[in-house]
């Protein structure tokens, strides 16, 4: 039944919508006739306080029995109020009317009699029902005289008077919330539609999307929190977008770098199966499956190794070590590649040890990539420069060449799996585009920050951070 998001936000607004108009019109109507109670009982007290002083007069053989009569009859018409005029012990001795005679001289015990004998004014409804055979509302007025409590005013005004002035105040009430209420569910239903179908398209688009078809966008243009998620989704496509095409291209890469030595493999064992190919030829053939065969185990242990920790299975062996002196041993291993095209090293190590703990194998395959990555993209005669220097309680090395540098579009996806810059020197450089992932995830499983600075044409400098030994 409430299988969408429109139904559930229609039937939760309109429950919501129903207990408010509920609770406000029963508080509304309890308020109006607690306000209508209240305001009657202050015009009964109020006229009262007026046939106080005449009925203190009568006392006081001032006025007549009839002069106070016509004064009970005039309050009685003007306020629809029965009056009784009690004495000090609670026998009746005046009323506002012939009809109410048959109470003159009866003796009356209620509560409210003894308590306005006693000083206080009542205001009450139900008291005495009984005896004029209708709810009715009472105002009891004590008569002082001399600082004495000596004669009472009751007043009963009949209910039924005030219920149907109050109907009609509910009449108007119930027509407002109805009037409300329409207004509202109308409101509620385009507001619900305005919500739920942006939802809808974008639930579409999501269908769409898992499809394949990664160039599609959602078309909402609002400022909400709905704008909002359309945004994140349509940056979320462009990104599935970038990446199917990366993966394309990745393909494509691997695909070169695979079939490549597979061919040159492919000829060379060919080639040693001529029987009439001399003994040179057949180590020179043979070191070349060799060199081939060491690209196509690079690439794979690249991918596995970028695999292992992207899933977070490559545990780290945290040791304590010289940063400097593993840099040096690299340094080493690259002295023949280095010597190939002239390229001078210069470093530069402003505190000599430098000790960290890290994975002191990771850390050297980070430095591994990066000086590799320098000397293939610098040209004979060009110089790397090496520093490592202490800040804000972190070690920092920073691998500089003067290579052909990195373009600023380049410059925001090196760190992209698969990603090659300058498709036409990519064919001339021997690599899978996966080394600089490897590097970026090694430096994060550490916990540690790494970036780029390049310029075009200037060369590159890469700088990683790694935490001190605290035995330094």
């Amino acid at each position: 039944m409430f299988n969408t998001v429109f139904k559930r936000l229609v039937s939760v607004y309109l429950v919501v919508i129903l207990i408010i108009f509920a609770v406000l019109g029963v508080s509304m109507m309890k308020m109006f006739e607690n306000y209508y109670f209240e305001k009657k009982s202050e015009a009964l007290i109020a006229e009262g306080q007026k046939l106080n002083s005449t009925v203190i007069k009568y006392l006081n053989n001032q006025v007549t029995y009839e002069r106070l009569g016509i004064e009970m009859e005039s309050i009685e018409r003007f306020l629809n109020a029965k009056i009784w005029i009690i004495d000090k012990m609670g026998y009746v001795y005046g009323v506002s009317s012939r009809s109410e005679t048959k109470w003159i001289g009866r003796q009356l015990t209620e509560g409210d009699i003894v308590n306005v004998l006693k000083g206080n004014v009542v205001a009450k409804r139900g008291s005495y029902d009984e005896y004029f055979g209708g709810p009715v509302m009472t105002v009891g007025i004590p008569i002082f005289i001399n600082g004495r409590v000596e004669n009472g005013i009751f007043m009963h005004s009949p209910i039924y008077e005030i219920k149907e002035t109050l109907n009609e105040t509910y009449k108007i009430i119930i027509y407002s919330m109805l009037i409300s209420m329409v207004i509202a569910v109308v409101l509620l239903y385009f507001i619900s539609q305005k919500i739920s179908k942006p939802i809808k398209e974008i639930n579409e688009i999501t269908k769409v999307i898992a499809s394949g078809e990664f160039n599609k966008r959602v078309s909402i243009m609002s400022k909400d929190e709905i704008g909002q998620l359309a945004i994140s989704f349509n940056h979320m496509a462009v990104e599935l977008d970038r990446l199917e095409e990366m993966r394309k291209g990745f393909i494509a890469d691997v695909s070169h770098e695979l079939r490549t030595p597979l061919t040159l493999i492919k000829g060379y064992v060919k080639g040693l199966m001529d029987v009439q190919l001399s003994e040179e030829r057949k180590e020179e053939y043979l070191d070349i499956i060799y060199k081939e065969t060491d690209r196509l185990t690079e690439l794979i242990n690249n991918l596995l190794d970028l695999s292992k920790m992207e899933s977070g299975k490559n545990m780290l062996n945290v040791e304590k070590f010289d940063i400097n002196e593993l840099i040096r041993r690299n340094i080493i291993n690259y002295s023949n590649k280095l010597e190939d095209k002239d390229i001078n090293v210069e470093a530069n190590f402003k505190f000599d040890p430098v000790l960290v703990m890290a994975d002191k194998e990771s850390i050297s395959q980070v430095i591994s990539n990066l000086v590799d990555n320098a000397i293939k993209f610098m040209n004979n005669g060009g110089c790397l420069f090496i520093d490592t220097d202490i800040k804000e309680d972190k070690a920092l090395i920073s691998i500089k060449d003067t290579g052909i540098g990195i373009s600023e579009e380049d410059l925001n996806n090196i760190w992209q799996r698969f990603y090659k810059g300058d498709k036409s020197r990519s064919r001339q450089v021997k690599g899978t585009g996966l080394g600089l992932s490897i590097v970026k995830e090694i430096i994060k499983s550490h916990n540690e920050q790494i970036w780029v600075e390049s310029k075009a044409g200037e060369g590159t400098v890469f700088s990683f951070t790694l935490s001190l030994c605290n035995n330094e």
